[in-house]
């Protein structure tokens, strides 16, 4: 594992909120390192424009994900000197936490399939992809 500076972290928001929970690492001297946004699964299709193309209900026959026990991550940004120091995955790790002291049972979210490294890093973490098109693909983990 990297070795890492003593962080903060920080929560804002408001899962009820249009934008939800905002997770923050900052830095000692107080620069944002990284960062992730998670909403409600409710508030998804307003969120990213291929949940409609991509959020197939039909195929979660046999997994009880569903808009009550599921968050919605989006928008998980790392600065780009701070990559490849594991801030990335303690985000992960975060929201992870957060949404299992908060009664959620899983987790989810649309990739870029172009985007390689990450999708691969999401595999890695046990995130499955359920349904997927040309450009994107719907990812989902059980917590």
């Amino acid at each position: 594992m990297y070795e890492q500076a003593q962080v903060q972290i920080t929560y804002k928001g408001d899962l009820d909120g249009y934008f939800g929970k905002n997770i923050e690492i900052m830095s000692p001297d107080n620069n944002s390192i990284g960062f992730i946004h998670i909403s409600k699964m409710g508030d998804a299709e307003n969120l990213d424009p291929d949940f409609h193309n991509l959020y197939d209900e039909s195929k979660f026959q046999t997994i009880p994900l569903n808009y009550d026990n599921c968050l919605f991550m989006h928008t998980l940004e790392v600065d780009e000197n701070h990559r490849k120091q594991g801030y990335g995955s303690q985000l992960l790790d975060l929201t992870h936490q957060f949404a299992k002291e908060n009664g959620y049972n899983f987790l989810s979210f649309i990739s870029n399939n172009d985007n390689e490294i990450a999708n691969n890093i999401y595999q890695k973490r046990g995130y499955k992809s359920l349904n997927s098109n040309d450009n994107s693909s719907f990812y989902f983990v059980e917590l």
